[in-house]
């Protein structure tokens, strides 16, 4: 074995890249990952860029988005290779154990058990548990997983997409609290049922591509400039004046909606035009650890400043920084692999 060969092998290269894999989907993880760090880099250096740094707000119209929509894809596969009860306890590994374990990480390297005690820290866990994808993620895949079973079980398959169309307007009519952050698997819900839907007609989507790709160019740069965070857009107080608050609430949704499907489609169609450059071998390796980048970057950004080139100096820090974490330590050991990733094996 080559020195190269060697390197290849320490960093898990040839198990990210081999066959078998969706390198595309690996590739937006990738790529949705930094565009996370950098979105927390901007907000942690200047919470006030949150609705005004226009970059911030192109890449925050979709991100999060993207990681929902990207993990419903992958659910199809699972419904008839589980039960329910190993479902779920193969959710709960995967990911309320990571959750706890950097929740109490963070407990420590914060120093916040200098105001909390940890009794009331762990209220406050399962309160508003933090990080906070980790639990949305569970819950939005047992809400999904369970709807599927149903069908499967009660042999309704003929009926499966409206299972799941109604499972979309349950949560987003029910789930309206803050508490459990059940607001956010409000939110989040419907891209991961997409997702799911993308997948079940891949053929049909991807014999069509080149006219959503069309669509998603000519529509996304109009509309992720137009978007500010969890406020309205900037064209919300015109509509105001062309019609009442509540049909302009309504126009709303649908435009969140709308730009954040096609930023997801705009950049697949970018990494599309990069699939031959070693930076989309990048990308793509980097996305089968973006889940352990997720719950470890915020320990490694750095507050440097306020421009744009601080902020993509302190995003690649806490992306390098992320990812020796990550090969370092968390996937070096079976141990720290079951408790900060949630691997089983």
């Amino acid at each position: 074995m080559t020195f190269k060969d060697k390197i290849r092998a320490f960093l898990y290269v040839d198990d990210a890249l081999k066959g078998g894999r969706n390198h595309h989907i690996d590739a937006l993880k990738g790529m949705g990952i930094i565009m996370v760090i950098f979105c927390h880099t901007v907000s942690f250096n200047d919470p006030a860029h949150f609705n005004v740094y226009l970059p911030f707000r192109v890449l925050d119209s979709f991100i999060m988005q993207l990681f929902f929509f990207l993990s419903g894809l992958v659910l199809f596969s699972q419904v008839k290779k589980y039960t329910l009860p190993a479902y779920l306890k193969k959710n709960a590994i995967r990911l309320l154990v990571p959750l706890l374990v950097w929740s109490c990480i963070g407990y420590v390297l914060n120093q916040t058990y200098q105001q909390v005690n940890f009794p009331r820290f762990l209220l406050n866990l399962v309160m508003t548990p933090n990080p906070w994808f980790l639990w949305v993620l569970f819950l939005n895949s047992m809400i999904l997983f369970s709807v599927l079973k149903l069908v499967e079980v009660r042999e309704w398959t003929r009926w499966e997409n409206y299972f799941v169309i109604a499972s979309i307007l349950l949560v987003r009519a029910a789930l309206s609290t803050n508490l459990f952050l059940l607001s956010e698997v409000r939110l989040y819900y419907p891209y991961y049922a997409v997702g799911f839907f993308a997948f079940k007609y891949y053929d049909e989507l991807k014999a069509r591509r080149n006219l959503l790709y069309a669509a998603a160019v000519a529509l996304y740069p109009v509309l992720a400039v137009c978007y500010i965070g969890y406020a309205f857009p900037i064209f919300y107080p015109h509509l105001l004046q062309l019609t009442n608050e509540k049909i302009s609430r309504l126009i709303v949704s649908i435009y969140k909606y709308v730009v954040a499907f096609s930023g997801i489609a705009f950049w697949s169609f970018i990494l599309e035009r990069l699939r031959k450059t070693k930076f989309y071998l990048f990308l793509a390796w980097t996305g089968t650890i973006s889940l352990e980048i997720f719950v470890c970057h915020d320990h490694f950004i750095a507050r440097l400043g306020t421009s744009g080139l601080l902020y993509a100096a302190s995003t690649l820090i806490a992306l390098a920084g992320s990812i020796a974490l990550t090969v370092l330590v968390i996937k070096r050991f079976r141990i720290t692999r079951l408790l900060l990733s949630g691997q089983n094996r």
